[in-house]
């Protein structure tokens, strides 16, 4: 068998084993006393899957200070014990806790000083605004009894590492400069993926829309335990916002001080209350659900309802950014509300789906640039990583709903996949000596090269990066006679080797 053979077969084989194996499992620190191990685990979410975004521009990150937040922070724990909002053993609890990470902070230097320091400050701000409310104390002394303990001597994490600690099923993931902060998206898709692997993932429906619905990893066991854990734990997290229950982000993120909630972790949320309420026949838990709904009934910066760009209802990622329409987000909200609504019946949430999925109907080809995707309205481009999601979540949307979402994943698709076109328009003739620009049309962003030759002979070559479009090169003839236009573009986004070429025929007289 020819040597080329053997190599493509072999090739062939080694795909056909990366198929068959199991989704690979994403790494955890688990934290068990002193020590620190790092581990695998089928159901902790990958990074790209509970990315909070670009960080939209903001103040830095400031650092902790010393004075009045003691004394607001005493008051607001004294305060919540008189009124019976808290139980004397958890006000007892909460200083303690706070005594501690003060102790722990004042012997820290260097960036293990800080990381503590800004979670201090964190929850010391809140108190200061007046805002350390009963329901909110549960997950800020939570999350400063966790930074306490760890900061110490535990191992420096890396940037975006996920933390748990044994005993409990909570991720917590390390913000640099902002410490451990509990990731209510991360928790909640951690939620999601336990729940199908207990076989309820939707992984056998017929394809629409262009793929196979996403199913459990492959592999992951049915781990009902673990699920009920985590899922007792984050409602117990679940804040008094307004009139809702939320689950809040507790440090500074682009200019929005904590605490701040996002609707896509919001949705989620809903939506692995309601799938977990079914398997583990906990009622309780859709009525948890069910008072998280509020927050896409409530304007923004309480909750995250806003005015559309196109003037309908949309919901926000950032409550404290009401003018920043992120698509990917919104699109996701919809799907959360929508098979919350479903699976529940609840006519509530399918009315919030139903009052907004016409401003995400419109917004969709506000998203397409025509050879990629935006990010936001009238934002920036897209990263490879947010044209794909966008593309997935579109595709989301079009198993359920059809059009015009299913056109979009398609077209999205296709920009990632399609090589650039070019063709030459003009002209068939020049002048010797006269500038001449040599017209082409070009599909998609790209590195473009332009060579004329005569014969054998290169008589110009030039390499330009293009956007898509109607494009002209200058070229100045120094001879006459017959020469060869060629012209080649390899787009630049998605890192594969996509090529489109053309070439024609030019005289010089």
């Amino acid at each position: 068998m020819p040597a080329r053979l053997l190599l493509m077969l072999a090739l062939l084989l080694a795909a056909f084993a990366m198929a068959a194996r199991p989704a690979a499992a994403e790494q955890v620190l688990v934290v068990d006393g002193d020590s620190v191990e790092r581990t695998k685990d089928p159901f902790v979410p990958s990074r790209a899957d509970i990315d909070l975004g670009p960080e939209p521009r903001g103040r830095p990150a400031p650092a902790w200070t010393s004075g009045r937040g003691a004394s607001a922070v005493s008051g607001a724990i004294r305060r919540a014990a008189r009124a019976g909002s808290i139980s004397r053993s958890s006000a007892a609890a909460y200083r303690r806790t706070y005594r501690r990470a003060i102790s722990t902070l004042r012997r820290l230097k260097g960036a293990r000083r800080r990381e503590l320091g800004y979670v201090v400050g964190s929850l010391e701000r809140i108190a200061l605004a007046r805002r350390l409310s009963p329901t909110r104390m549960r997950p800020l002394f939570l999350q400063l009894r966790r930074n306490g303990g760890y900061w110490g001597s535990r191992p420096f994490p890396a940037a975006g590492d996920q933390v748990t600690f044994r005993g409990s099923e909570l991720l917590f993931q390390y913000f640099p400069g902002r410490g451990l902060q509990i990731h209510p998206l991360s928790n909640f898709k951690k939620a999601n993926l336990l729940h199908g692997a207990c076989g309820r993932g939707g992984g056998t429906a017929k394809p629409v829309c262009g793929a196979r619905p996403p199913g459990p990893r492959r592999g992951a066991p049915c781990r009902p335990g673990r699920l009920r854990k985590l899922l007792d734990e984050m409602s117990a997290l679940g804040v008094k916002r307004g009139r809702f229950v939320a689950w809040e982000y507790l440090f500074e993120f682009g200019g929005g001080s904590p605490p701040w909630m996002s609707g896509m972790a919001q949705a989620t949320g809903i939506v692995a209350l309601g799938r977990a309420s079914q398997l583990l026949d906990r009622p309780d838990y859709r009525t948890t659900a069910g008072q998280a709904l509020g927050a896409f009934e409530t304007r923004a910066p309480i909750g995250v309802r806003t005015r559309g760009p196109l003037g309908g209802i949309h919901y926000l990622q950032y409550s404290f950014a009401p003018r920043l329409y992120i698509f990917n987000a919104f699109f996701q909200s919809l799907i959360g509300l929508r098979d919350y609504g479903r699976l529940a019946d609840d006519g509530r949430a399918i009315s919030l789906f139903d009052s907004a999925e016409p401003e995400a109907r419109r917004e969709v080809a506000h998203s397409d640039v025509g050879d990629w995707s935006r990010y936001s309205f009238r934002g920036r481009e897209s990263t490879q990583e947010y044209h794909e999601l966008l593309r997935e979540v579109l595709q989301g949307l079009g198993r359920r709903i059809g059009e015009p979402y299913c056109a979009a994943a398609t077209r999205y698709r296709g920009y990632q996949t399609d090589p650039p076109r070019i063709m030459y328009r003009g002209p068939g003739e020049a002048r010797k000596g006269r500038l001449t620009r040599l017209r082409f049309s070009l599909s998609k962003l790209s590195v473009v090269e332009v060579t004329v030759v005569k014969g054998k002979r290169l008589a110009m070559r030039k390499l330009v990066t293009l956007r898509r479009g109607r494009r002209a090169v200058l070229w100045r003839p120094r001879s006459r006679g017959d020469f060869r236009v060629r012209i080649a573009a390899k787009e630049l986004r998605t890192g594969r080797s996509l090529r489109g070429r053309h070439s024609a025929s030019i005289a010089v007289r």
